[in-house]
Protein backbone atom coordinates (compact mmCIF):
# COMPACT_ATOMS: atom_id res chain seq x y z
CA UNK A 1 0.00 0.00 0.00
CA UNK A 2 1.42 3.39 -1.03
CA UNK A 3 0.66 6.56 0.97
CA UNK A 4 0.90 10.11 -0.27
CA UNK A 5 2.79 12.80 1.64
CA UNK A 6 -0.31 14.17 3.40
CA UNK A 7 -1.31 10.69 4.61
CA UNK A 8 2.19 10.02 5.94
CA UNK A 9 2.15 13.33 7.85
CA UNK A 10 -1.18 12.47 9.45
CA UNK A 11 -0.09 8.91 10.26
CA UNK A 12 3.06 10.18 11.97
CA UNK A 13 1.19 12.81 14.01
CA UNK A 14 -1.56 10.34 14.98
CA UNK A 15 1.06 7.82 16.12
CA UNK A 16 2.79 10.39 18.31
CA UNK A 17 -0.51 11.66 19.77
CA UNK A 18 -1.71 8.10 20.52
CA UNK A 19 1.56 7.19 22.22
CA UNK A 20 1.50 10.37 24.30
CA UNK A 21 -2.20 9.87 25.17
CA UNK A 22 -1.44 6.35 26.35
CA UNK A 23 1.31 7.71 28.54
CA UNK A 24 -0.79 10.52 30.07
CA UNK A 25 -4.06 8.60 30.40
CA UNK A 26 -2.76 5.24 31.59
CA UNK A 27 0.91 4.98 32.44
CA UNK A 28 1.42 8.33 34.20
CA UNK A 29 -1.73 8.12 36.45
CA UNK A 30 -0.90 4.53 37.34
CA UNK A 31 2.69 5.40 38.28
CA UNK A 32 1.61 8.46 40.26
CA UNK A 33 -1.12 6.44 42.03
CA UNK A 34 1.39 3.77 43.00
CA UNK A 35 3.79 6.45 44.25
CA UNK A 36 1.07 8.10 46.36
CA UNK A 37 0.05 4.75 47.90
CA UNK A 38 3.69 3.85 48.67
CA UNK A 39 4.34 7.22 50.30
CA UNK A 40 1.10 6.96 52.28
CA UNK A 41 1.97 3.46 53.49
CA UNK A 42 5.44 4.65 54.53
CA UNK A 43 3.89 7.56 56.44
CA UNK A 44 1.45 5.26 58.30
CA UNK A 45 4.27 2.81 59.09
CA UNK A 46 6.42 5.64 60.49
CA UNK A 47 3.55 6.79 62.68
CA UNK A 48 3.05 3.21 63.92
CA UNK A 49 6.78 2.93 64.66
CA UNK A 50 6.68 6.23 66.60
CA UNK A 51 3.69 5.14 68.71
CA UNK A 52 5.26 1.70 69.36
CA UNK A 53 8.48 3.34 70.54
CA UNK A 54 6.51 5.63 72.92
CA UNK A 55 4.54 2.64 74.29
CA UNK A 56 7.72 0.63 74.82
CA UNK A 57 9.39 3.47 76.73
CA UNK A 58 6.25 4.05 78.87
CA UNK A 59 5.94 0.32 79.74
CA UNK A 60 9.62 0.06 80.64
CA UNK A 61 9.14 3.02 82.99
CA UNK A 62 5.83 1.50 84.23
CA UNK A 63 4.16 4.74 83.21
CA UNK A 64 0.78 3.51 82.03
CA UNK A 65 -0.48 7.04 81.54
CA UNK A 66 2.42 7.41 79.12
CA UNK A 67 1.05 4.43 77.19
CA UNK A 68 -2.22 6.30 76.81
CA UNK A 69 -0.37 9.46 75.83
CA UNK A 70 1.68 7.63 73.19
CA UNK A 71 -1.48 6.13 71.66
CA UNK A 72 -3.15 9.56 71.65
CA UNK A 73 -0.26 10.88 69.50
CA UNK A 74 -2.20 10.19 66.30
CA UNK A 75 -5.78 10.65 67.58
CA UNK A 76 -6.01 14.11 66.11
CA UNK A 77 -5.22 12.93 62.54
CA UNK A 78 -8.50 13.07 60.52
CA UNK A 79 -7.36 10.11 58.43
CA UNK A 80 -7.21 7.79 61.47
CA UNK A 81 -9.72 4.93 61.49
CA UNK A 82 -8.40 3.13 64.53
CA UNK A 83 -5.30 2.55 66.69
CA UNK A 84 -4.94 -0.64 68.69
CA UNK A 85 -2.35 -2.18 71.00
CA UNK A 86 -2.16 -5.91 70.36
CA UNK A 87 -0.76 -8.14 73.13
CA UNK A 88 1.17 -11.28 72.15
CA UNK A 89 1.11 -14.24 74.58
CA UNK A 90 2.78 -17.65 74.34
CA UNK A 91 0.25 -20.47 74.90
CA UNK A 92 1.67 -23.98 75.61
CA UNK A 93 -0.18 -27.25 75.14
CA UNK A 94 -0.88 -29.63 78.06
CA UNK A 95 2.37 -31.57 77.57
CA UNK A 96 4.31 -28.28 77.15
CA UNK A 97 6.19 -29.51 74.10
CA UNK A 98 4.44 -27.16 71.63
CA UNK A 99 3.23 -23.58 71.77
CA UNK A 100 1.55 -20.94 69.68
CA UNK A 101 1.44 -17.17 69.77
CA UNK A 102 -1.94 -15.77 70.73
CA UNK A 103 -2.62 -12.15 69.85
CA UNK A 104 -5.24 -10.18 71.76
CA UNK A 105 -6.43 -6.63 71.21
CA UNK A 106 -5.48 -5.11 74.55
CA UNK A 107 -6.44 -1.50 74.01
CA UNK A 108 -8.07 0.31 71.07
CA UNK A 109 -9.30 3.69 69.95
CA UNK A 110 -12.13 4.36 69.34
CA UNK A 111 -13.01 2.20 72.32
CA UNK A 112 -16.24 0.96 70.77
CA UNK A 113 -14.35 -0.65 67.87
CA UNK A 114 -14.03 -4.43 68.16
CA UNK A 115 -11.10 -5.29 65.94
CA UNK A 116 -9.42 -8.51 64.98
CA UNK A 117 -5.62 -8.52 65.45
CA UNK A 118 -5.37 -10.04 61.93
CA UNK A 119 -7.11 -7.19 60.08
CA UNK A 120 -5.30 -6.27 56.84
CA UNK A 121 -5.20 -3.45 54.30
CA UNK A 122 -7.81 -3.09 51.54
CA UNK A 123 -8.81 -0.48 48.93
CA UNK A 124 -10.32 1.87 51.55
CA UNK A 125 -7.99 1.17 54.48
CA UNK A 126 -4.22 1.09 55.05
CA UNK A 127 -3.22 -1.08 58.05
CA UNK A 128 0.35 -1.07 59.43
CA UNK A 129 1.83 -2.80 62.50
CA UNK A 130 4.88 -1.85 64.56
CA UNK A 131 6.09 -4.50 67.06
CA UNK A 132 7.46 -3.72 70.52
CA UNK A 133 8.89 -5.91 73.28
CA UNK A 134 9.54 -5.23 76.98
CA UNK A 135 10.19 -7.34 80.05
CA UNK A 136 6.54 -6.95 81.07
CA UNK A 137 4.69 -7.10 77.76
CA UNK A 138 5.26 -7.94 74.10
CA UNK A 139 2.98 -7.02 71.23
CA UNK A 140 2.49 -4.49 68.48
CA UNK A 141 0.81 -1.21 67.67
CA UNK A 142 -1.71 -1.52 64.81
CA UNK A 143 -2.73 1.65 62.93
CA UNK A 144 -5.56 1.94 60.40
CA UNK A 145 -5.80 5.01 58.11
CA UNK A 146 -8.48 5.58 55.47
CA UNK A 147 -7.51 6.17 51.81
CA UNK A 148 -10.00 8.94 50.99
CA UNK A 149 -7.19 11.46 50.44
CA UNK A 150 -5.32 9.06 48.14
CA UNK A 151 -8.41 8.39 46.06
CA UNK A 152 -9.10 12.12 45.75
CA UNK A 153 -5.49 12.70 44.60
CA UNK A 154 -5.79 9.90 42.05
CA UNK A 155 -9.01 11.44 40.71
CA UNK A 156 -7.28 14.83 40.34
CA UNK A 157 -4.36 13.21 38.50
CA UNK A 158 -6.75 11.46 36.09
CA UNK A 159 -8.64 14.69 35.42
CA UNK A 160 -5.36 16.51 34.77
CA UNK A 161 -4.23 13.69 32.43
CA UNK A 162 -7.49 13.90 30.47
CA UNK A 163 -7.12 17.67 30.11
CA UNK A 164 -3.46 17.37 28.99
CA UNK A 165 -4.37 14.61 26.51
CA UNK A 166 -7.14 16.76 25.10
CA UNK A 167 -4.75 19.69 24.68
CA UNK A 168 -2.17 17.42 22.97
CA UNK A 169 -4.87 15.99 20.68
CA UNK A 170 -6.01 19.47 19.71
CA UNK A 171 -2.42 20.56 19.16
CA UNK A 172 -1.79 17.45 17.04
CA UNK A 173 -4.82 18.19 14.85
CA UNK A 174 -3.74 21.81 14.39
CA UNK A 175 -0.17 20.72 13.67
CA UNK A 176 -1.42 18.18 11.13
CA UNK A 177 -3.45 20.81 9.29
CA UNK A 178 -0.51 23.20 9.41
CA UNK A 179 1.98 20.66 8.06
CA UNK A 180 -0.43 19.50 5.36
CA UNK A 181 -1.03 23.09 4.32
CA UNK A 182 2.58 24.26 4.42
CA UNK A 183 4.35 21.13 3.13
CA UNK A 184 2.02 18.78 1.27
CA UNK A 185 0.09 21.41 -0.72
CA UNK A 186 3.18 23.35 -1.95
CA UNK A 187 5.02 20.10 -2.82
CA UNK A 188 2.05 18.84 -4.84
CA UNK A 189 1.82 22.20 -6.60
CA UNK A 190 5.52 22.02 -7.49
CA UNK A 191 5.07 18.45 -8.73
CA UNK A 192 2.20 19.41 -11.04
CA UNK A 193 4.05 22.47 -12.31
CA UNK A 194 7.24 20.46 -12.95
CA UNK A 195 5.22 17.86 -14.86
CA UNK A 196 3.77 20.55 -17.16
CA UNK A 197 7.20 22.12 -17.63
CA UNK A 198 8.46 18.70 -18.68
CA UNK A 199 5.72 18.68 -21.32
CA UNK A 200 7.01 22.00 -22.69
CA UNK A 201 4.77 24.53 -20.93
CA UNK A 202 7.02 27.23 -19.44
CA UNK A 203 4.13 29.34 -18.05
CA UNK A 204 4.04 27.47 -14.74
CA UNK A 205 5.49 29.92 -12.21
CA UNK A 206 4.58 29.58 -8.54
CA UNK A 207 2.67 32.74 -7.55
CA UNK A 208 2.38 32.28 -3.79
CA UNK A 209 5.91 32.10 -2.31
CA UNK A 210 6.29 30.73 1.24
CA UNK A 211 8.83 32.11 3.72
CA UNK A 212 10.69 28.90 4.48
CA UNK A 213 12.73 26.21 2.72
CA UNK A 214 9.67 25.42 0.57
CA UNK A 215 9.66 29.06 -0.46
CA UNK A 216 13.34 28.83 -1.44
CA UNK A 217 12.50 25.79 -3.55
CA UNK A 218 9.62 27.69 -5.16
CA UNK A 219 11.92 30.63 -5.93
CA UNK A 220 14.48 28.24 -7.41
CA UNK A 221 11.72 26.66 -9.51
CA UNK A 222 10.60 30.08 -10.81
CA UNK A 223 14.21 30.99 -11.58
CA UNK A 224 14.61 27.69 -13.41
CA UNK A 225 11.56 28.59 -15.54
CA UNK A 226 13.03 32.02 -16.31
CA UNK A 227 16.41 30.47 -17.17
CA UNK A 228 14.77 27.86 -19.39
CA UNK A 229 12.72 30.51 -21.18
CA UNK A 230 15.77 32.74 -21.63
CA UNK A 231 17.85 29.79 -22.78
CA UNK A 232 15.20 28.78 -25.27
CA UNK A 233 15.03 32.37 -26.59
CA UNK A 234 18.82 32.56 -26.80
CA UNK A 235 18.95 29.23 -28.56
CA UNK A 236 16.34 30.38 -31.04
CA UNK A 237 18.29 33.56 -31.75
CA UNK A 238 21.57 31.68 -32.06
CA UNK A 239 19.97 29.11 -34.30
CA UNK A 240 18.86 31.88 -36.64
CA UNK A 241 22.40 33.29 -36.72
CA UNK A 242 23.95 29.86 -37.14
CA UNK A 243 21.51 29.01 -39.90
CA UNK A 244 22.50 32.16 -41.80
CA UNK A 245 26.19 31.43 -41.28
CA UNK A 246 25.99 27.73 -42.05
CA UNK A 247 24.51 28.43 -45.46
CA UNK A 248 27.99 29.39 -46.62
CA UNK A 249 29.59 26.19 -45.32
CA UNK A 250 29.91 23.01 -47.28
CA UNK A 251 27.57 20.07 -46.73
CA UNK A 252 30.47 17.99 -45.48
CA UNK A 253 31.29 20.42 -42.69
CA UNK A 254 27.62 20.60 -41.66
CA UNK A 255 27.37 16.83 -41.51
CA UNK A 256 30.60 16.58 -39.49
CA UNK A 257 29.40 19.07 -36.86
CA UNK A 258 26.01 17.42 -36.69
CA UNK A 259 27.61 14.04 -36.15
CA UNK A 260 29.94 15.44 -33.51
CA UNK A 261 27.06 17.02 -31.58
CA UNK A 262 25.06 13.82 -31.74
CA UNK A 263 27.96 11.79 -30.38
CA UNK A 264 28.47 14.13 -27.43
CA UNK A 265 24.74 14.11 -26.70
CA UNK A 266 24.72 10.33 -26.93
CA UNK A 267 27.53 10.10 -24.38
CA UNK A 268 25.73 12.46 -22.02
CA UNK A 269 22.45 10.60 -22.42
CA UNK A 270 24.19 7.29 -21.82
CA UNK A 271 25.71 8.68 -18.60
CA UNK A 272 22.34 10.10 -17.56
CA UNK A 273 20.67 6.75 -18.28
CA UNK A 274 23.17 4.90 -16.10
CA UNK A 275 22.65 7.45 -13.32
CA UNK A 276 18.84 7.43 -13.57
CA UNK A 277 18.59 3.65 -13.38
CA UNK A 278 20.84 3.55 -10.33
CA UNK A 279 18.93 6.37 -8.60
CA UNK A 280 15.59 4.65 -9.24
CA UNK A 281 16.88 1.48 -7.56
CA UNK A 282 18.58 3.34 -4.69
CA UNK A 283 15.60 5.54 -3.80
CA UNK A 284 13.13 2.61 -3.97
CA UNK A 285 14.84 0.79 -1.09
CA UNK A 286 14.37 3.50 1.61
CA UNK A 287 10.85 4.21 0.34
CA UNK A 288 9.96 0.53 0.73
CA UNK A 289 11.35 0.58 4.28
CA UNK A 290 9.35 3.73 5.15
CA UNK A 291 6.12 2.24 3.77
CA UNK A 292 6.61 -1.15 5.42
CA UNK A 293 7.48 0.21 8.87
CA UNK A 294 4.56 2.66 8.68
CA UNK A 295 2.13 -0.23 8.04
CA UNK A 296 3.63 -2.32 10.86
CA UNK A 297 3.36 0.64 13.29
CA UNK A 298 -0.34 1.07 12.44
CA UNK A 299 -0.96 -2.63 13.11
CA UNK A 300 0.91 -2.43 16.45
CA UNK A 301 -1.17 0.60 17.54
CA UNK A 302 -4.36 -1.28 16.66
CA UNK A 303 -3.11 -4.22 18.73
CA UNK A 304 -2.44 -1.92 21.71
CA UNK A 305 -5.94 -0.43 21.49
CA UNK A 306 -7.41 -3.94 21.31
CA UNK A 307 -5.47 -5.00 24.42
CA UNK A 308 -6.54 -1.83 26.29
CA UNK A 309 -10.19 -2.69 25.61
CA UNK A 310 -9.75 -5.89 27.60
CA UNK A 311 -9.44 -6.17 31.39
CA UNK A 312 -5.83 -5.12 32.13
CA UNK A 313 -3.45 -7.73 33.51
CA UNK A 314 0.25 -7.74 34.25
CA UNK A 315 0.82 -9.69 31.03
CA UNK A 316 -1.15 -7.10 29.01
CA UNK A 317 0.98 -4.29 30.46
CA UNK A 318 4.17 -6.12 29.52
CA UNK A 319 2.81 -6.78 26.02
CA UNK A 320 1.85 -3.12 25.59
CA UNK A 321 5.32 -2.00 26.69
CA UNK A 322 6.88 -4.40 24.17
CA UNK A 323 4.59 -3.16 21.39
CA UNK A 324 5.39 0.48 22.21
CA UNK A 325 9.10 -0.31 22.01
CA UNK A 326 8.53 -1.90 18.59
CA UNK A 327 6.64 1.22 17.42
CA UNK A 328 9.49 3.45 18.66
CA UNK A 329 12.04 1.33 16.77
CA UNK A 330 9.89 1.48 13.63
CA UNK A 331 9.64 5.29 13.82
CA UNK A 332 13.44 5.52 14.18
CA UNK A 333 13.84 3.35 11.07
CA UNK A 334 11.30 5.45 9.16
CA UNK A 335 13.28 8.60 10.02
CA UNK A 336 16.59 6.92 9.06
CA UNK A 337 15.39 5.75 5.66
CA UNK A 338 13.58 9.03 5.01
CA UNK A 339 16.89 10.87 5.50
CA UNK A 340 18.57 8.31 3.23
CA UNK A 341 16.03 8.98 0.46
CA UNK A 342 16.49 12.73 0.99
CA UNK A 343 20.26 12.35 0.53
CA UNK A 344 19.77 10.38 -2.69
CA UNK A 345 17.46 13.05 -4.11
CA UNK A 346 19.92 15.81 -3.19
CA UNK A 347 22.70 13.87 -4.91
CA UNK A 348 20.53 13.44 -8.02
CA UNK A 349 19.77 17.19 -8.13
CA UNK A 350 23.45 18.02 -7.73
CA UNK A 351 24.44 15.68 -10.57
CA UNK A 352 21.74 17.03 -12.88
CA UNK A 353 22.84 20.66 -12.45
CA UNK A 354 25.06 22.21 -15.04
CA UNK A 355 28.61 22.63 -13.82
CA UNK A 356 29.22 26.07 -12.34
CA UNK A 357 32.97 25.75 -12.77
CA UNK A 358 33.48 26.67 -9.09
CA UNK A 359 35.62 24.32 -7.03
CA UNK A 360 34.66 23.58 -3.45
CA UNK A 361 35.92 21.26 -0.68
CA UNK A 362 34.12 17.93 -1.06
CA UNK A 363 34.18 14.50 0.59
CA UNK A 364 35.86 12.13 -1.89
CA UNK A 365 34.77 9.01 0.00
CA UNK A 366 31.09 9.99 -0.08
CA UNK A 367 31.28 10.89 -3.78
CA UNK A 368 33.01 7.62 -4.75
CA UNK A 369 30.62 5.49 -2.67
CA UNK A 370 27.53 7.21 -4.11
CA UNK A 371 28.52 6.85 -7.78
CA UNK A 372 29.77 3.29 -7.28
CA UNK A 373 26.31 2.22 -6.09
CA UNK A 374 24.54 4.23 -8.82
CA UNK A 375 26.70 2.72 -11.58
CA UNK A 376 26.23 -0.81 -10.25
CA UNK A 377 22.46 -0.54 -9.89
CA UNK A 378 22.23 1.22 -13.25
CA UNK A 379 23.80 -1.82 -14.94
CA UNK A 380 21.72 -4.19 -12.82
CA UNK A 381 18.58 -2.39 -13.97
CA UNK A 382 19.44 -3.33 -17.57
CA UNK A 383 20.86 -6.79 -16.83
CA UNK A 384 19.35 -8.52 -13.78
CA UNK A 385 21.69 -11.50 -14.15
CA UNK A 386 24.81 -9.40 -13.55
CA UNK A 387 26.38 -9.52 -10.07
CA UNK A 388 29.74 -8.28 -8.86
CA UNK A 389 31.72 -8.06 -5.62
CA UNK A 390 32.19 -4.40 -4.64
CA UNK A 391 35.17 -3.67 -2.38
CA UNK A 392 35.85 -0.24 -0.88
CA UNK A 393 39.02 0.73 0.94
CA UNK A 394 38.31 4.31 1.99
CA UNK A 395 40.84 6.14 4.17
CA UNK A 396 38.90 7.27 7.25
CA UNK A 397 40.67 10.61 7.86
CA UNK A 398 40.81 11.56 4.18
CA UNK A 399 40.82 15.38 3.75
CA UNK A 400 38.35 17.02 1.40
CA UNK A 401 39.58 17.76 -2.09
CA UNK A 402 38.96 20.97 -4.03
CA UNK A 403 36.73 19.94 -6.92
CA UNK A 404 33.59 20.51 -8.97
CA UNK A 405 31.53 17.63 -7.54
CA UNK A 406 29.22 17.24 -10.58
CA UNK A 407 32.15 16.90 -12.99
CA UNK A 408 34.23 14.53 -10.84
CA UNK A 409 31.07 12.49 -10.27
CA UNK A 410 30.70 12.07 -14.04
CA UNK A 411 34.32 10.92 -14.25
CA UNK A 412 33.80 8.28 -11.54
CA UNK A 413 30.52 7.16 -13.12
CA UNK A 414 32.30 6.67 -16.44
CA UNK A 415 35.18 4.69 -14.87
CA UNK A 416 32.81 2.46 -12.88
CA UNK A 417 30.58 1.86 -15.90
CA UNK A 418 33.58 0.90 -18.06
CA UNK A 419 34.86 -1.44 -15.33
CA UNK A 420 31.51 -3.21 -15.06
CA UNK A 421 31.35 -3.50 -18.85
CA UNK A 422 34.83 -5.10 -18.95
CA UNK A 423 33.98 -7.62 -16.20
CA UNK A 424 30.65 -8.40 -17.86
CA UNK A 425 32.38 -9.15 -21.18
CA UNK A 426 34.78 -11.50 -19.41
CA UNK A 427 31.90 -13.20 -17.60
CA UNK A 428 30.14 -13.92 -20.90
CA UNK A 429 33.09 -16.06 -22.00
CA UNK A 430 33.68 -17.73 -18.61
CA UNK A 431 30.61 -18.77 -16.62
CA UNK A 432 32.73 -19.45 -13.49
CA UNK A 433 34.23 -15.96 -13.46
CA UNK A 434 33.22 -13.66 -10.56
CA UNK A 435 33.47 -9.90 -11.35
CA UNK A 436 35.22 -7.80 -8.70
CA UNK A 437 35.48 -4.00 -8.57
CA UNK A 438 37.71 -2.43 -5.94
CA UNK A 439 37.78 1.29 -5.11
CA UNK A 440 40.52 2.73 -2.88
CA UNK A 441 41.04 6.27 -1.60
CA UNK A 442 44.09 7.55 0.22
CA UNK A 443 45.97 10.73 0.99
CA UNK A 444 49.23 11.48 -0.75
CA UNK A 445 51.33 14.66 -0.44
CA UNK A 446 49.15 17.68 -1.39
CA UNK A 447 46.55 15.47 -3.11
CA UNK A 448 43.89 12.82 -2.74
CA UNK A 449 44.19 9.63 -4.76
CA UNK A 450 41.30 7.49 -6.10
CA UNK A 451 42.13 4.02 -7.45
CA UNK A 452 39.59 2.02 -9.47
CA UNK A 453 40.59 -1.60 -10.10
CA UNK A 454 38.65 -4.35 -11.89
CA UNK A 455 39.44 -7.95 -12.88
CA UNK A 456 37.89 -7.65 -16.34
CA UNK A 457 39.25 -8.08 -19.84
CA UNK A 458 42.05 -5.52 -19.41
CA UNK A 459 43.48 -3.15 -22.04
CA UNK A 460 45.87 -4.41 -24.74
CA UNK A 461 49.27 -2.71 -24.75
CA UNK A 462 48.78 -1.65 -28.36
CA UNK A 463 45.90 0.70 -27.53
CA UNK A 464 46.89 2.03 -24.09
CA UNK A 465 48.24 5.24 -25.64
CA UNK A 466 45.00 5.76 -27.61
CA UNK A 467 42.50 5.05 -24.86
CA UNK A 468 42.20 8.72 -23.80
CA UNK A 469 41.86 10.07 -27.34
CA UNK A 470 38.47 11.47 -28.47
CA UNK A 471 36.23 9.01 -30.36
CA UNK A 472 38.46 6.03 -29.63
CA UNK A 473 36.52 3.10 -28.21
CA UNK A 474 36.93 -0.65 -27.85
CA UNK A 475 33.18 -1.22 -27.68
CA UNK A 476 31.18 -2.48 -30.67
CA UNK A 477 29.51 0.06 -32.95
CA UNK A 478 26.46 1.60 -31.31
CA UNK A 479 27.54 0.78 -27.73
CA UNK A 480 30.07 3.58 -27.16
CA UNK A 481 31.02 6.99 -28.51
CA UNK A 482 34.65 7.03 -27.41
CA UNK A 483 34.14 10.33 -25.58
CA UNK A 484 33.83 9.06 -21.97
CA UNK A 485 37.52 8.76 -21.09
CA UNK A 486 38.40 11.77 -23.23
CA UNK A 487 35.97 13.98 -21.31
CA UNK A 488 37.19 12.42 -18.04
CA UNK A 489 40.77 13.37 -18.93
CA UNK A 490 39.71 16.97 -19.64
CA UNK A 491 37.85 17.22 -16.31
CA UNK A 492 40.62 15.75 -14.15
CA UNK A 493 43.72 17.17 -15.85
CA UNK A 494 42.58 20.44 -17.48
CA UNK A 495 39.88 21.57 -15.05
CA UNK A 496 41.29 20.27 -11.74
CA UNK A 497 45.05 20.12 -12.36
CA UNK A 498 45.13 16.43 -11.43
CA UNK A 499 46.37 13.29 -13.18
CA UNK A 500 45.01 10.05 -14.62
CA UNK A 501 47.28 6.99 -14.72
CA UNK A 502 46.41 3.66 -16.39
CA UNK A 503 47.84 0.25 -15.50
CA UNK A 504 46.41 -2.84 -17.18
CA UNK A 505 47.20 -6.39 -18.17
CA UNK A 506 45.16 -7.88 -20.97
CA UNK A 507 42.81 -10.61 -19.75
CA UNK A 508 43.57 -9.97 -16.05
CA UNK A 509 42.93 -6.46 -14.71
CA UNK A 510 42.72 -2.69 -15.28
CA UNK A 511 43.67 0.02 -12.78
CA UNK A 512 42.80 3.70 -13.19
CA UNK A 513 44.44 6.06 -10.68
CA UNK A 514 43.15 9.63 -10.31
CA UNK A 515 44.81 12.33 -8.21
CA UNK A 516 43.01 15.52 -7.15
CA UNK A 517 44.82 18.40 -5.38
CA UNK A 518 43.42 19.05 -1.88
CA UNK A 519 44.95 22.46 -1.26
CA UNK A 520 43.83 24.29 -4.36
CA UNK A 521 41.93 27.55 -3.92
CA UNK A 522 38.43 27.90 -5.31
CA UNK A 523 38.13 29.70 -8.61
CA UNK A 524 35.35 30.43 -11.02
Amino acid sequence: MLFNLKTKIWLTICSIVLIYSFFTLYYFPQQQGTLLVNNYENEVQNLANTVALGVKIAINEQNFEGVQTAMEFVKGDPRLQFISMVQSDTVWNASRDKFKIKQTVFKTFPEKEHLSPNISSNDSLIVKKAPFSTGMLSGSIMLGFNTKGIEASKARIKITSVIVSGIVLLFGILLGFWLAKNISVPVLALRDAARKVGEGDLNQKIKRIHRDEIGQLEKAFNKMIDDLDKTRSDLNEKNVVLSATNETLSDTLVQLKTTHAQLIQSEKMASLGELTAGIAHEIQNPLNFVNNFSEVSIELIAEILEEKAKAPTARDEALEAELLEDISNNLEKIAHHGKRADGIVKGMLQHSRSSSGIKEPFDVNALADEYLRLAYHGLRAKDKSFNADLKTNFEAALPKAMMIPQDVGRVLLNLFTNAFYATRQKQLSDSNFRPVLEVTTRQIPNAVEIVVKDNGTGIPDAIKDKILQPFFTTKPTGEGTGLGLSLSYDIVVKEHGGTIAIDSKEGEYSIFTITLPNGQKSNS
